[in-house]
């Protein structure tokens, strides 16, 4: 199938949802995400499936059996495999014409600007206590005009704070 009748046919149920100018705008958007488990992963599935066209995706772990209970590429089959590969492939195959960037060494200080290169959205998925690099890319984000949005679920419910860059700061 050629790529816009398959574009327009797996997104076409969106519409209502989000418009005809609007589902373009999600298939020319790159999302960077941080953190390809628990949080990351679902996040990146979804934005998947509504239709986003471009991920950067950075995570430096592996999937283990204590992963199964709550992240969406754990699985038998991903045991021991790369978080990053396999949400880049799982990524893959909601819409095979996605351009997706992998950064399987996470994401780190001396190569946070190409993380961060043509994002027009951060999304943090990465490890709760791992404040530092998390401070470092929100303040990169602001600094390059990127809104960045983290979303943790709690218990039921869940938590969300969007951080724009002439709002309020993370710090």
């Amino acid at each position: 199938m050629e790529r816009i009748q398959f574009l327009h046919e797996a997104f076409s149920r969106n519409l209502g949802l989000v418009s005809e100018a609007d589902q373009s705008r999600l298939l020319d958007a790159r999302i960077a995400v941080a953190g390809a488990g628990g949080v990351g992963g679902l996040h990146l599935l979804t934005l998947a499936r509504i239709g986003v066209g471009k991920f950067t995706i950075a995570d430096f772990d592996t999937f283990d059996t204590v992963n199964i209970n709550r992240q969406y590429g754990a699985f038998i089959s991903t045991l021991g495999q790369p978080k990053g590969q396999v949400m880049f492939d799982m990524v893959r195959d909601i819409n095979p014409f996605a351009d997706v960037r992998l950064f399987p060494q996470g994401v780190t200080l001396q190569n946070l600007d190409d993380f961060l290169d043509g994002a027009d959205i951060y999304v943090d998925g990465i490890d709760f206590f791992e404040i530092d690099i998390r401070r470092a890319i929100f303040n990169r984000c602001r600094e390059k005009g990127i809104v960045a949005l983290t979303s943790a679920p709690l218990g039921f419910g869940a938590t969300l704070q969007v951080f724009t860059p002439q709002g309020m700061s993370f710090d």
